[in-house]
């Protein structure tokens, strides 16, 4: 349930200052008596207004656990979690887990799902049929807008939890594996549409994946982390322009790091 502080949307930082800052994080999933390594020790990590991060990791080694930390779904054993003080309202840092039922209403129908969050954080009539239509638009969901979420796929049921979180224009958005579902055509449209929405509407974006062409489509910095306790092992930017096709020089050089990063830090 989204809790309402204010009906305008929070400034969003200036461009340089922080977003989101992860300050000497510690978090363990093991008991007391346990010899295991902590999950995390003193971990840190900022994060830049603007940018769009790719949080990147081999499968387990606590990528998804970091994001729910980012987002204070679930709290670190010591350390904190710092959001930009532009950030009034609980609804200004938005996560999406790998489940998009999670993110949704399964008793409303498309449109309500979209038009939920904006009726409740004070947007007109108006405004909200006006965004709607063109989420609908950006994230192919027009045919469907009149069904339940358990008549339609798997892909459609991804693709309407990720224009529900992106509805309201939140400021910073965690997006834990959001286009798993997708097969490749509809993926590269979605990752269009994201790009446009962050760059439109001012967005941070966290994207948490294993997936390297995902990363490197969206991706402008790249935070691979690994070990056991984590730690990051590479942070490496990639400014090459939108949209970006593999088989370029610089695709394929970033693209042979960022695989080479990842098999090192395996757990």
């Amino acid at each position: 349930m989204l809790t309402v502080l204010s009906t305008q949307r929070a400034r969003a930082p200036a461009a340089g200052e922080h977003a989101l800052r992860v300050r000497g994080v510690d978090f363990s999933y093991c008991t007391a008596a346990s010899d295991s390594k902590a999950l995390y020790s003193g971990f840190e990590l900022d994060i830049e207004q603007g940018s769009v991060v790719a949080l990147m990791g081999a499968s387990g080694c606590g990528k998804s656990t970091l994001g729910k930390m980012m987002a204070r779904i679930i709290k670190p054993t010591a350390g904190r979690i710092e959001w930009s003080p532009q950030f009034s309202r609980r609804a200004d840092v938005v996560y999406m887990d790998q489940h998009p039922m999670n993110s949704i209403f399964p008793w409303q129908t498309v449109r309500g799902n979209l038009e939920y969050p904006l009726e409740k954080l004070g947007w007109s009539d108006l405004e909200c049929h006006a965004r709607v239509a063109y989420l609908a638009s950006l994230f192919r969901l027009d045919g469907i807008l009149d069904s339940l979420p358990a008549q339609i796929s798997g892909g459609e049921l991804q693709r309407l939890a990720l224009a529900r979180c992106l509805s309201w224009r939140p400021p910073l958005v965690i997006l834990d594996e959001p286009f798993s579902a997708l097969d490749r055509d509809v993926k590269t449209n979605i990752i269009h549409a994201l790009h446009e929405l962050a760059t439109k509407d001012g967005m941070t974006v966290v994207l948490i994946t294993h997936n390297v062409s995902d990363a490197l489509a969206i991706g402008m910095r790249y935070v691979i982390i690994g070990d056991r306790p984590v730690r990051t092992m590479s942070d490496m930017e990639f400014k090459s322009p939108h949209p970006r096709e593999r088989g370029t020089l610089d695709y394929d050089t970033m693209e042979k790091a960022l695989i080479a990063c990842i098999r090192d830090g395996l757990v």
